[in-house]
Order: C-alpha cells, then sequence, then structure tokens
C-alpha cells in the first residue's frame, strides 16, 4: 500500500522547520516511507530524510533564518515510481528580536 497525505502544515522556527503531516487511517498498514525534500528558494541547495508512513511529524534542523523553503513530501507507488503528495513553502523566522538589533546599532 501507498502512503498518503492528507494536509501538509510547516510551521517555520528561526532555523528549523516542523513538518506535520495529517495521514488517512489508511496508513496504518503501509509499510513504506516518505522521503521529506527541503529546498533553500535562494541558493538551491537541499536534502531530504526518509521518515515512516506511520509518522506524522518531522523537524528540519539547521536552517538560515529568514529563508524561503519549498518542503516536498513524496513516496514510492507500487511500481518504484517516485510520486509526490504534498508541497509547501514557508519562510523561516528571522533570529532575536529585530527591533532591539536596530537599537543597539544606534547606541
Amino acid at each position: 500500500m501507498v502512503c498518503e497525505v492528507e494536509e501538509l502544515f510547516l510551521t517555520p522556527g528561526s532555523h528549523n522547520i516542523i513538518v506535520d503531516l495529517t495521514n488517512p487511517v489508511l496508513n496504518s498498514s503501509c509499510s513504506s516511507e516518505y522521503v521529506i525534500y527541503w529546498e533553500h528558494a535562494l541558493s538551491g541547495s537541499n536534502d531530504s530524510r526518509s521518515v515512516s508512513c506511520n509518522e506524522d511529524y518531522y523537524e528540519i534542523i539547521g536552517l538560515d533564518a529568514c529563508v524561503e523553503y519549498v518542503v516536498t513530501v513524496t513516496t514510492m507507488n507500487e511500481t518504484n515510481e517516485i510520486m509526490p503528495l504534498a508541497t509547501g513553502n514557508t519562510t523561516t523566522e528571522t533570529v532575536g528580536n529585530y527591533h532591539t538589533e536596530i537599537i543597539l546599532l544606534y547606541l
């Protein structure tokens, strides 16, 4: 059985993105895996990790702050073809308090 995703939610931090997958109940008998890809929208650098279809949460760490990332979740079908399941974009947050940084620059 192929893994499925009903919805993809992305929650950005300053150096991480939490990937929350809403899975149908049918995934409980799935023995396959998701592959979660992420790509830095400006530089094009990317990475990926395999996650069990029974998981509904993954945290991408070590990201740059204030950068847009494209996150794609894929799986393999019965004929070993890669199937995209969900894609989303999000921008990581700034580091620290922006207003405090500006004030300190003028002191």
